[in-house]
């Protein structure tokens, strides 16, 4: 194991509820999934055994499966000029709805992942499980349909009596969670914290901090209603200790409510500002997002500093694995991303046969003065039988802000393209560069849900003298 560790975290995911979305004008119904931790670390090779409910129908994305070729030309020693020649069955996966979020069965913290530290000195370098047997952040998202979502402590229960989603029920300390998206962000209905009725007062994203307010809101008031039964006794006398012990008891719990709103107000408002930060899914000066598969993400503070923003999968079309960017200051880790998701158990994977998938990666390309935010297109060929990918990404944008709206201004210089192989387990790794060959670096790589319908991983390139860094997280379904 690494001397380098990260501080792992259980990360924990439901898609937002409907009655959440609609402070946002969040769109319509559907049910939910939710997910919990518990599940036990594996190695990489990833053989989770996940169940997925999600019937097989047509699929909209899936293109008409072609005749293969009479003549195979792939070869293991040419990974880079590999073509979709003998294409496997059609995913038919359906679109999943605006709630929906990923589940899975096996350990994240062994996924493809990649952080840029610093040393001793200061100077950025990078790691990740290609370069050493390291983790990353997030340890586990294991949960079943309507089960509980927990992230570090914090849960999202998402069930009901008749299964239906509902909105999050935290229990951990502090943190903050918010989905984020072109039209708004989500908002919880705060009203009970003040004694107001409900309904009639909201407040940015959803914290672990809630229920405890209320609790302490309840508390206090039923201590203000002894102390006044205490001083206007009906017997006439009044009891100048209870009296005391009851103010006392009222001071304190002030105190702790008082603390805790604006504990809430605290993590809210970094919350916002790093959610304020992300450009790539702001409409532009016409009001205009993108592209529709970057907008959303689901963004989350702690209290300790680490920030979390993890695609919204649902955006992206994808029913089995997404991706994090994270921070995490009191693990060193100055940027990271992790892939995670509901991974093939490596036993079931095509044992001939090719496949293309095309998704989308959001990335930072990271030097000392600059962290520019960067987004681009995916495609994979795969080839099952020469377990072999040849990887590539294309339409490479940085996107900035400016007054609020978005500026997006393409550089295909960081388009990059390269292939990557894999032998006894669910992992595939190799090495990419840049169209100018300025950077270079590694690929790493996992295919999700049943007969490997999706693909998705990390990459981390740099310059020769390590002043450059391009880090990002990528996710693709196959066609």
């Amino acid at each position: 194991m690494s001397n380098i560790q990260t501080k792992l975290k259980t990360i924990v995911f439901t898609a937002v509820s409907t009655a959440i979305l609609s402070a946002c004008g969040g769109g319509g119904g559907g049910g939910s999934s939710a997910l919990s931790t518990g599940a036990t670390p594996t190695n990489n090779t990833g053989n989770s055994a996940g169940k997925n409910g999600n019937s097989a129908n047509n699929n909209s994305n899936a293109n008409t499966q072609k005749a293969p070729s009479t003549t195979l030309t792939n070869s293991a020693d040419n990974l880079a000029e590999l073509t979709d020649e003998a294409p496997i069955d059609p995913a038919n996966v359906s679109q999943p709805l605006h709630t929906h979020f990923i589940s899975s069965k096996g350990a994240q913290q062994s996924n493809p992942n990649v952080q840029i530290r610093r040393d001793a000195t200061g100077k950025m370098f990078q790691t990740d499980n290609q370069d050493r047997n390291q983790n990353g952040l997030i340890s586990s998202i294991d949960f079943n349909s309507n089960d509980e979502v927990k992230m570090d402590g914090v849960v999202l229960f998402n069930k009901t009596s008749n299964g239906s989603a509902t909105q999050p029920t935290w229990t951990s300390y502090a943190s903050v969670i918010a989905k984020v998206y072109s039209k708004g962000n989500t908002e919880t209905d705060i009203s009970e914290q003040t004694g107001k009725e409900k309904n009639t007062e909201f407040s940015y994203g959803k914290s672990t901090l809630d229920e405890r307010i209320v609790e302490l809101y309840k508390k206090l008031e039923a201590e203000k209603e002894n102390l006044k039964k205490e001083q206007n006794s009906e017997s006439g006398q009044v009891d100048h200790d209870k009296i005391k012990e009851i103010k006392a008891k009222i001071e304190e719990l002030d105190s702790l409510y008082q603390k805790n709103l604006q504990h809430r107000t605290g993590l809210a408002t970094f919350n916002k500002i790093d959610s304020d930060k992300l450009a790539y899914f702001r409409t532009d000066k016409n009001g205009l997002v993108f592209d529709k598969q970057f907008d959303g993400v689901y963004v989350i503070n702690f209290d300790d500093g680490t920030k979390i923003v993890l695609h919204d999968p649902s955006a992206a079309g994808w029913t089995y694995q997404t991706f994090a960017h994270y921070t995490d200051p009191k693990g060193h880790v100055y940027q990271g991303y992790q892939s995670l998701g509901d991974e093939t158990v490596f036993t079931t994977l095509p044992a001939k046969g090719t496949a293309t998938y095309k998704g989308i990666s959001t990335a930072y390309v990271v030097t000392d003065n600059n962290n520019r935010q960067l987004t681009s297109n995916v495609m994979a060929i795969v080839d099952f039988g020469l377990k072999g990918v040849r990887f590539e990404t294309s339409n490479s944008h940085f996107h900035t802000l400016e007054n609020g709206k978005r500026v997006s201004k393409a550089d295909k210089n960081y388009d990059f393209k390269g292939t990557a192989s894999w032998k006894d387990g669910n992992l595939f790794s190799g090495k990419v560069s840049t169209a100018d060959d300025k950077l270079s670096g590694n690929l790493n790589g996992k295919f999700y849900g049943p007969n490997a319908a999706e693909i998705g991983g990390t990459y981390g390139l740099k310059n020769k003298d390590a002043t450059e860094h391009l880090i990002g997280g990528y996710g693709a379904k196959r066609q």
